[in-house]
């Protein structure tokens, strides 16, 4: 039995027809259910026929759009950030910020059952990456303890893990990195919308929004659309529109997908 690219022929919903069945859709990210809102698939439609199908560009040069930054501003300010940066894919929005903040004399510390792009994203930084066994918080501490004086360190978690469903440790990591000088960085991707009173994800859960430095999450959970973000300081984001070549070199996100989101 082949498991993968079944065919769907009707939109994300409770049930949904795959390859004429009717079936209970228990599969998908479309938390909130709202990628068949009416109110969200308009917003679409208005923004094709405004700006058009796609952006032919990239952010860096002729492909931002009005659009895109109130987007960013709404988010921070969602978010309580000071500034945040959206990206084409949730996957390439890992490989943004870690490949632009991360050096060859930098660590990124991962938790064992983080995001593949998170993996993907350490590899084109250069970083020495150490990961450590799942939510193990001894582990975590032993493996910060290794990290040179002399060196910066990036604990990046996922908030909500997308195998297992269980929620990252956060209090804790968030101590660990204060004891030893490190930045905290939550992939909230399956927790914007889900977690915390006002659905902004995990740092929200556990009253933490001060003492994360980077949020990253993806449009193709919660906000029904593709695309993601990252929120963080003015200076992380201005350093990263700078320096992230999956950002630079990357077509923006289209306009329909931005207004959706």
């Amino acid at each position: 039995i082949y498991p993968y690219f079944h065919t769907l022929q009707t939109k994300q919903a409770p049930e949904v027809v795959m390859e004429g069945k009717d079936v209970i859709m228990i599969g998908s990210n479309n938390y909130l259910g709202l990628t068949s809102h009416p109110e969200v698939i308009a917003a679409g439609v208005e923004a094709l026929e405004k700006y058009g199908s796609g952006c032919s560009g990239s952010r860096f040069l002729n492909g931002t759009l009005d659009t895109h930054v109130l987007l960013e501003k709404e988010l921070a300010e969602f978010l309580h950030k000071e500034d945040c940066v959206t990206l084409s894919t949730g996957f390439q929005t890992n490989l943004g910020i870690i490949s632009a903040l991360a050096g060859r004399n930098d660590y990124v510390i991962c938790d064992k059952e983080n995001h593949a792009s998170i993996y993907d994203g350490c590899k084109l930084s250069y970083a020495k990456m150490l990961r450590y066994n799942h939510s193990d918080m001894a582990d975590l501490e032993w493996q910060l303890a290794s990290v040179p004086e002399t060196s910066g360190s990036l604990i990046v978690t996922d908030g909500v893990f997308s195998m297992g469903g269980d929620i990252a440790k956060l209090p804790e990591i968030v101590a660990l990195a204060k004891k030893y000088g490190a930045r905290v960085m939550v992939d909230d991707a399956h927790g914007l919308g889900v977690l915390g009173a006002h659905g902004r994800g995990t740092a929200e859960h556990f009253g933490l929004e001060n003492d994360v430095d980077i949020y990253m999450g993806t449009f193709s959970k919660s906000l029904a659309s593709i695309g993601g973000y990252m929120a963080a300081s003015k200076e992380v984001c201005e350093y990263v529109r700078h320096t992230s070549r999956p950002f630079i070199f990357c077509a923006s996100i289209t306009p329909a997908s931005v207004a959706c989101a």
